[in-house]
């Protein structure tokens, strides 16, 4: 009898082992914080954000904000992630500002790219401005939201600002930006 109860419960264990294996990995998403840097006359602001399956990377998304003139610098980084019990996308939102260089000249440029689980580059996406600014008092304010992560992302937080984004395999990502000028 014993040997008879014995051969169940292994029977039990195994077949329980062997279905807990098999089930799909959960699906995760974070970010590093921001990391910035700043010189005389530019300022640039990255983020690594990944997903995983598991102990797989599915998805990776690195995204590169950089502003130029001069006085430059990040005004605020602060990540959000999706607030669900496993999170499916991270957010990122930067606020860059600079004065007119000498000449007045300003610009921005926001470049994203989208990895796979074999850490081949999948996608690459990107957009830019330059100003010429006759007022040497003038601030230039760029805020970027950037989202990456899989499946839906969230809706934009604001539709009628300048938006970009691409879809790579298992994830995809958007960055909107916004550019404002204030005086002094």
């Amino acid at each position: 009898m014993r040997s008879v109860v014995a051969a169940l419960l292994l029977v039990a264990v195994t077949s329980g082992g062997a279905a807990a294996s098999t089930a799909a990995p959960t699906a995760r998403c974070a970010a590093a914080r921001p990391v910035v840097s700043t010189t005389e006359t530019a300022v640039e602001a990255r983020v690594l954000t990944g997903c995983t399956a598991g102990e797989l990377v599915v998805f990776r998304a690195a995204f590169v904000a950089r502003a130029h003139g001069t006085a430059c610098t990040a005004v605020t980084a602060e990540l959000e992630p999706d607030p669900s019990d496993v999170p499916q996308w991270v957010r990122a939102r930067l606020e860059l500002v600079c004065a007119p260089a000498e000449k007045g000249l300003l610009g921005s440029q926001i470049t994203v790219e989208m990895y796979n689980a074999k850490d081949i580059r999948v996608a690459t996406y990107g957009f830019g401005d330059s100003f010429t600014e006759p007022n040497p008092a003038a601030r230039h304010l760029w805020t970027v939201e950037f989202v990456a992560g899989l499946g839906d992302l969230p809706v934009p937080v604001d539709p009628a600002s300048r938006a970009s984004s691409d879809v790579a395999g298992e994830g995809g990502s958007r960055a909107q930006a916004d550019h404002v000028v204030y005086d002094g």
